[in-house]
């Protein structure tokens, strides 16, 4: 189905394509998050989402349509994201990439196989969405399933360890970091990869009814909230330094978004952990710092995305590679920021403004903000749906005797 150019080699930021698919998938499951009451549970299941649909008739007008979207882009995007896993995973195992693989390891771009975990890390959390919602009774084992998760998320926290770890020790021993090579942000993949993971592990530290679950994916999840930190520290401090003195690599400019997805999950694992500490240890944040810490991050995210589109514009990078005829899968950054400022966007709305009685449920207001994170949501879906388009469907037709 999927086909790249035979100009084009195989390179791992194509896995960003499977990644951006996940992401909307979960971008979509938001609306079912805010939406549909679920007490008692963490989040929406099958029967929750079985008991909104009969009751829409007496719900706010247009929960009806948010239901129906919701459950046709989880599924569609799910279905998408399984496809580009798939297609990346046959590609990532040929000869050809294969050969690529050993000039990709001797080189600084090492760092981008970080896609890799990355995207597997994304897949647990589309099934873990997947089946909580359409299978029928699934949260009654739910307890049974964090353990399988923490052991998923161990496994490629094993793999995304060993990948950085030879790129970073090469880089320590032998030398070879030039500015001139590193004017760009790419490297914070692989912070992203570790925020996903910590992400992940707060996931049953959150949920998991069972103290010793919760805290040990507690603990795994502190310890990749840190090893993001650090690394993110000396991407930032490395890469912001490179491009004043050398100007931002224009082969690399969606790398200067990749602070805000890291930024949202690093954001959704601090919530997370407060919501385990308040089950286990009488702990967890205030509504007031919870409106500091999301209001700060979401500020911040805004920021990064203004400044990023501003240096898009200077250098015509949007234009190129949206609706232009430049093509590289290193495009495929664009769609996380996205999705990501959206689904912070949701958790700020929520239980910064309408949570603290700020803004009316379902009000004018409320639908107002809806609006605007949805207009987000589509453009990057758009973005997404272009980018597939442009460098795995599009085929070029040669004609015999004028194409030689």
């Amino acid at each position: 189905m999927f086909q790249r150019t035979s100009e084009s080699p195989y390179h791992p930021s194509y896995w960003l394509s499977a990644l951006g698919a996940g992401g909307l998938c979960i971008s979509f499951f938001m609306y079912l998050m805010w939406m549909v009451p679920h007490p008692g549970y963490p989040m929406p299941t099958w029967k929750h989402l079985l008991a909104a649909w009969q009751g829409a008739a007496t719900s706010p007008a247009p929960m009806t349509a948010i239901l129906l979207v919701s459950v046709v882009g989880v599924l569609a995007l799910a279905t998408l994201h399984f496809l580009l896993l798939g297609w990346n995973i046959r590609e990532f195992r040929s000869i050809s990439s294969q050969q690529t693989l050993t000039a990709l390891r001797q080189s600084p771009a090492e760092v981008q196989l970080m896609a890799i975990p990355l995207t597997l890390a994304m897949t647990v959390n589309v099934c873990f969405a997947l089946g909580v919602l359409f299978v029928p009774g699934l949260w009654s084992v739910v307890e049974y399933l964090f353990p399988l998760a923490l052991l998923a998320f161990t496994a490629i926290a094993w793999s995304a360890l060993r990948i950085f770890g030879r790129y970073f020790s090469r880089m320590l021993v032998s030398g070879g970091h030039r500015s001139e090579e590193h004017n760009h942000l790419s490297a914070l993949l692989a912070v992203f990869a570790f925020a996903m993971l910590s992400v992940g592990f707060a996931a049953p530290a959150a949920m998991s009814h069972v103290q010793l679950v919760s805290t040990l994916a507690a603990t795994l999840s502190i310890l990749f909230l840190m090893l993001s930190l650090v690394v993110a520290l000396i991407v930032l401090v490395t890469g912001i330094s490179a491009m004043m003195t050398h100007g931002l690599q224009p082969q690399a400019t969606p790398s200067i978004w990749m602070l805000v997805p890291i930024l949202t999950l690093l954001g959704i694992e601090w919530l997370r952990l407060q919501h385990g500490l308040s089950h286990h240890f009488s702990g967890g944040a205030s509504s007031g710092t919870i409106f500091v810490t999301l209001t700060g991050i979401f500020m911040l995210q805004l920021g990064v995305m203004l400044i990023g589109y501003r240096v898009m514009q200077l250098n015509g990078y949007l234009r190129a590679h949206l609706s232009g005829e430049a093509r590289s899968p290193v495009s495929f950054g664009l769609i996380c920021p996205g999705v990501a400022l959206f689904v912070m966007g949701m958790f700020w709305w929520h239980l910064v403004w309408v949570d603290s009685g700020l803004i009316q449920p379902f009000g004018f207001v409320y639908w107002t903000g809806i609006l605007i994170l949805a207009a987000i949501q589509l453009a990057t879906l758009a973005a997404l749906l272009r980018l597939t388009w442009n460098l795995l469907l599009r085929r070029e037709v040669r004609i015999a005797g004028i194409d030689g």
